[in-house]
């Protein structure tokens, strides 16, 4: 067996005699090679070039002392074992000794074989022990920081104590800004945080914990969480390692695919609905023609008036199904680069009598950078015009307030849409965009069912938000 490497750093040469002597007696003999040498500045050198096992230093080294050596070679990255050697009652130093980072300290009136070799065998385990510790927390950091995922760590207040990369760009932090922010405000509801929580407090360890999280920007990410309790050691607080899944896109996709197959049924029945109707109104039409052209007729003012009530109201069942034969159908997209701003503004212009004529407070926060997408212009121009106008009808009253706004954020461009007014009766959400599904007097309910056709055929997604006062909409267009 390969003898431990020790040495001794001490400027007496008696007191290595006397060391010297207690390494040739007892167990320790043929365990231990003894090395000496004589001042501060060899000493430290030979510690920086680590060439021995384990390092007993006497703690007078002419006017540097041993925590002085301990201290700058713990400040190098030093992991060997450095054990103080005291005089008695020097218990102030003893304790100094152990602050900065010394494995064991000895009074040397003290020392024995067993003694000694007690204090060398638990020294080195110790520096075995901490050099796993530490191999393990450095692969642990890498994996942290490399990896593709945001990892959160924090405790039961909401405090963070860390966060990865990923983490900082996924939420639109700095390093010091996350660390100043409490994680409840990552959640997008309290109630998602809460129950996060107490599943974490009462199983230790959650999977796939469905909510919603948002960025510093106001960005709503679909996630899932897989976190677990662990013991902080050096702070002796328990905190939730957490790993964040962004399932938005998969959410997207799920949604968008849900949508088209409810299309795919409304443009079925909407054909069928069509061939159904046609007859009968040709029908009623040309009955119509030739009452209101009969000679016999013409002067029966009665009857014509009857007629042109008739007539009007063919005409608004014409026109109705019309917009709803239109508003399921696959329309072809023309793409084209557009100057997204651009076409904000426009819309706004084709909206402006309506703001004007009900002195509607229109309030815009829109980006400056020229970015321009490849949509198809014309649809959602006339998609956003109606989510516009559907905002406009739901104020009913003063003040009046249109608030529209832009965000570039995690590859959409978003153009959120809010207002006001009276929104819409809990649990009447999941209709919004359903056809003829309206709360407003004198609209057909097909704007909304059209501007979610549109924007979805171009991967993009409208969110509808209900609000305390009023409603949000926030249509989410791909940047590439």
């Amino acid at each position: 067996m390969n003898k431990v490497k020790v040495l001794l750093i001490d400027d007496d040469e008696d007191d290595y005699i006397i060391t010297k002597d207690i390494f040739s007696h007892g167990n320790i003999a043929n365990k231990y090679e003894l090395s000496w040498i004589d001042n501060f500045d060899k000493g430290i050198n030979s510690v920086l070039k680590r060439q021995h096992d384990v390092y007993l230093v006497d703690y007078r080294l002419g006017k540097y002392t041993g925590v002085d050596l301990v201290n700058e070679a713990v400040l190098s990255g030093i992991r060997e074992p450095i054990i103080i050697l005291t005089g008695k009652g020097d218990y102030q130093i003893d304790e100094e000794a152990m602050n900065v980072g010394a494995a064991d300290y000895l009074v040397k009136d003290k020392i024995d074989p067993d003694t000694l070799d007690r204090s060398l065998r638990y020294a080195l385990k110790q520096a075995e022990t901490l050099k796993a510790l530490k191999e393990s927390e450095n692969k642990f950091k890498i994996i942290f920081e490399k990896a593709k995922e945001p990892i959160l760590i924090s405790d039961y207040t909401g405090k963070i104590h860390d966060i990865n990369k990923a983490g900082l760009d996924f939420f639109g932090y700095h390093i010091k800004e996350m660390l100043a922010t409490n994680d409840r405000s990552l959640f997008y509801t309290q109630e998602d945080r809460d129950n996060f929580v107490q599943e974490l407090e009462t199983k230790g360890a959650v999977s796939d914990f469905e909510c919603q999280m948002v960025s510093s920007k106001g960005q709503v990410y679909f996630c899932s969480l897989s976190s677990f309790l662990q013991i902080d050691l050096q702070n002796m607080v328990e905190v939730y390692h957490t790993i964040i899944h962004d399932l938005t896109y998969r959410k997207h996709q799920e949604t968008k695919f849900i949508h088209e197959s409810k299309f795919s049924i409304s443009e079925h029945i909407a054909k069928g609905f069509a061939e159904e109707i046609r007859n009968p109104l040709s029908t009623i039409n040309l009955v119509l023609h030739e009452l209101t052209t009969d000679e016999a007729l013409v002067y029966n003012e009665n009857l014509q008036t009857n007629l042109e009530v008739i007539k009007s109201n063919f005409d608004n069942i014409n026109q109705l199904t019309r917009n709803f034969i239109s508003s399921t159908e696959n329309k072809p997209i023309i793409i084209q680069k557009t100057n997204i701003r651009a076409l904000v503004e426009e819309a706004l212009i084709e909206i402006s009598d309506l703001v004007l004529g009900q002195r509607i407070v229109l309030e815009k926060h829109l980006l400056p950078a020229d970015l321009h997408l490849s949509i198809d212009k014309k649809q959602i121009k006339k998609a956003l015009v109606n989510i516009l106008t559907n905002a406009i009808e739901g104020m009913e009253s003063y003040p009046k307030i249109l608030n529209v706004s832009t965000m570039n954020d995690s590859g959409f461009y978003s153009i959120l849409v809010e207002d006001n007014g009276k929104g819409i009766s809990p649990g009447l959400e999941h209709q919004i965009f359903e056809p003829f599904f309206t709360t407003k007097k004198d609209t057909d309910g097909l704007g909304l069912t059209e501007a979610e056709r549109s924007v979805l055929a171009h991967n993009g997604s409208i969110i509808f938000k209900p609000l305390e006062q009023g409603s949000l909409f926030i249509i989410q267009l791909p940047i590439n």
